[in-house]
Order: C-alpha cells, then sequence, then structure tokens
C-alpha cells in the first residue's frame, strides 16, 4: 500500500491566497498561529488519513494541538533548551521508520503536495525540547532509586509468574454521573463504527483518554492480578482479535481487543532472540531483476549493513529492520527459514502472497524473560517524566492567556 495516495487528496499552497498566509486564528502568549498554519496541518492529516478533518471536533482537535505545540515550546525556551537541525532531522527519521514509513518517500509526497516538511518536524520538535524542559527543570524529582528499581523488578516477577492478556485500549471518561448512558452511548457508537471497518487504532488516537491513545491503544501485556473482575470476566469470553463491549472501570468505559493471551512464563529459561533485517521481492519483478536481486544479495554475506542497503535502494517493503524478535514468537515458516540459515547470510527467498521474502539475521542471544536494571530505570524514568510533563502542560493551559479568533 502506497504511503499518501494521492487520488485521496490533491493538495497545493496555490490554493492559500495572501489572506489566508498572513490571517491570525490563534494567539498563545505572545506567539501565533496562523490560518495557514491550521490548514497545512489539516492537509497532512487528511493525506495520511488520520482522521476526518471536515467534523467540527477533529477540526478543533488539531487546532488544540498546535495550541499544545507553542505552549511546549515556550516552556522550553524559557528553560535554555536548545535543539539542533540535525538532531530534529534524526528524530523525524526514526519516527517515520517505527511507523513503518519512509523519509524519502514522505519527503517527495509532502513535496508533491505544496506541504512542507515542518508539518511533521514542528511537532517532533516541540515534544523533544519540551521531554528536555521537564528534565531540566524536575532535576532529583526525575531521578529513579534503587527501591523503585527492585520494587518495579519484584512486581515484573509476579506478573510473568501469573497468566497475561496483550490487549489494546480505549477509555471514555465520565466525568459526571448523570453522563453515564451518554458515555456509553458513544462507547457503543464507537464499537459500531469499528465493526464496520474503522480502524481501532485511529478511533483510540482520535477518542481514548488513557496515555495509550498515543500508541494507538496499546497497552502491551498485563498480569491477571492486575485486572479488576469486571475486566477478568470480559476477557475470560472474549476470543482472541475480538472487540469487547464497553467494560465499566473506575476511570470511565473501556473498549478492549485482546490480542493474545499467554500462561505463566518459567522465569529460569531463556529466551532466544533475533535481530532480522527483511527484503520483499514482488512476483511482479521480471526472472531478470529477480536474478539481479539474488545476485547482490550474494554480495552482502556477512553484513547486515549491505543487505539493507539492497532492500532499501528496492523501495519494495515498508518496513526493512524488523528490530530484535523473540524467536519464538515469530511464525513457524519466518523461524524455519531463520534455523536453516547461518548468521549473517540471506536466506532462502519464503513465498508469501504477491511475493516472496528474503531474512538475514544480524544477531542472536540468549536473554532471561526479565528485563535487566537498565532497562528498568529508563522505563521508570520515563513513566515518570511522562507524568510530570502532563501535569505541567495542565497548568501552562491554565495560566496561559489563549485568543482564538
Amino acid at each position: 500500500m502506497r504511503l499518501f495516495p494521492v487520488a485521496l487528496f490533491v493538495f497545493s499552497l496555490l490554493c492559500f491566497n495572501a489572506h489566508a498566509q498572513t490571517k491570525i486564528l490563534a494567539q498563545v502568549n505572545d506567539d501565533i498561529i496562523s490560518e495557514l498554519d491550521f490548514q497545512q496541518r489539516l492537509a497532512f492529516i487528511r493525506l495520511t488519513g488520520q482522521a476526518d478533518t471536515q467534523r467540527k471536533d477533529v477540526r478543533e482537535q488539531i487546532l488544540k494541538q498546535l495550541i499544545d505545540e507553542k505552549l511546549k515550546m515556550q516552556e522550553a525556551h524559557e528553560a535554555g533548551i536548545e535543539i539542533s537541525d540535525s538532531e530534529v532531522l534524526n528524530a523525524v527519521k526514526i519516527t517515520l521508520q517505527q511507523n513503518g514509513m519512509n523519509y524519502e518517500t514522505v519527503t517527495k509526497e509532502l513535496k508533491k503536495n505544496g506541504l512542507p516538511l515542518s508539518v511533521i518536524e514542528d511537532q517532533i520538535k516541540a515534544d523533544l525540547m519540551y521531554v528536555r524542559a521537564i528534565k531540566k527543570n524536575a532535576g532529583s524529582r526525575a531521578d529513579i532509586s534503587d527501591r523503585e528499581i527492585s520494587e518495579k523488578m519484584e512486581e515484573i516477577k509476579e506478573q510473568f509468574g501469573q497468566k497475561q492478556y496483550l490487549v489494546s485500549e480505549i477509555l471514555l471518561p465520565v466525568p459526571d454521573p448523570e453522563q453515564d448512558a451518554e458515555v456509553y452511548g458513544q462507547a457503543m457508537n464507537l464499537i459500531m463504527q469499528m465493526r464496520d471497518g474503522a480502524e481501532f487504532e485511529k478511533i483510540a488516537a482520535e477518542y481514548s483518554k488513557a496515555p495509550s491513545a498515543k500508541k494507538g491503544g496499546m497497552v502491551g501485556w498485563i498480569g491477571e492480578k492486575a485486572l479488576s473482575e469486571e475486566i477478568k470476566e470480559e476477557f475470560s469470553v472474549l476470543p482472541p482479535g475480538q472487540l469487547s463491549t464497553p467494560v465499566k472501570t473506575e476511570a470511565g468505559y473501556k473498549i478492549f481487543v485482546l490480542h493474545a493471551v499467554r500462561d505463566p512464563e518459567n522465569l529460569n529459561q531463556a529466551q532466544e532472540i533475533v535481530h532480522l533485517i527483511q527484503l520483499f521481492v514482488p512476483d511482479s519483478f521480471t526472472e531478470k531483476q529477480k536474478k539481479a536481486v539474488l545476485r547482490d544479495l550474494n554480495m552482502t554475506k556477512g553484513s547486515c549493513d549491505q543487505f539493507k542497503a539492497v532492500s532499501e535502494q528496492l523501495k519494495t517493503s515498508s518496513r526493512i529492520d524488523l528490530g530484535k524478535l523473540p524467536l519464538d514468537k515469530l511464525p513457524n515458516q519466518i523461524r524455519s527459514v531463520i534455523n536453516r540459515t547461518a548468521l549473517l547470510e540471506p536466506s532462502l527467498p519464503l513465498p508469501i502472497e504477491e511475493g516472496s521474502l528474503i531474512f538475514m539475521t544480524c544477531s542472536r542471544e540468549n536473554t532471561s524473560f526479565l528485563p535487566d536494571k537498565e532497562e528498568i530505570k529508563m522505563q521508570l524514568e520515563g513513566g515518570k517524566l511522562e507524568a510530570l510533563a502532563q501535569r505541567r502542560l495542565r497548568e501552562l493551559r491554565r495560566s496561559a492567556v489563549t485568543e482564538i479568533r
């Protein structure tokens, strides 16, 4: 699938007259948001198919996002935070890669549709600088103690010793008991939209008020003991891959997707982790093209970087570096191919729909199911900074002089 289907939306800056470029849509303290800023962000949302930008609530949400970005940048400048263009560019590339997008493809599509790269850069730059400002201002409050690490390790051990559920969620808070029926109705409406084909990840990003909304609702693995009785009861009858009914919790109504269930792990058993890179050869390639690809791959033996370069040159796969993955969690066919292939050598082609996949294993290592102390420390620091950042943003919103025109 192409990243940005041009047939979906054709946009050009020529559509903007001088009035649109100079009109002030909102003022946030001493900074302004122009009509052009807003329209460019709308255009980007349309191109990526993230939301229906004709809806009033979506447009209001986009404007709020632009206002928040101004507040974040103001906080960063107040804290004396600076960031280089190369850092921003690298962060953009990493973000796109994590979302299965190619930087060169994205920039070409943006240029074709008259949009500047700043529609992506501004969001990422504001978040980067804001987090650094929060970390600087928090000082010792962001530090993680050995006791916190030990407690988290025990919590993880306890989770691994019980049945676990891999879930995504959408949280709809009930601000007032009198609004209970209204929120339940909204939950049912979202479920109907998803049953009609709407993507859970997009609905979660747009409507969920949980922190997981930023990740399309993905929560990860949750131990059974961490679940309320209502949620456990729902999961007991919910087949993996299915949507739940609205579940009433203390935080509000939740809608779940149960992706998988796993039994308690043996903590003494090592897990084999493989770092994989893949290349896709479409059936549409001629025999001459396929032979050329195999010839090029034969020259990459011993080098993941060279294998990756060949895959990037073909531009047939949206995601090339698969990262480090548990070998036993891979599909049987892929696992079989990998086990028959030496380290740092291209595998035999694995036929799939519309083509073949070829893999290279860059590394294999045995590791415990449990993360090490440094990983736990990074997770805890991230969570603490996220909480501080959200709290500070609420304060900035309350104290800001914001005028929407």
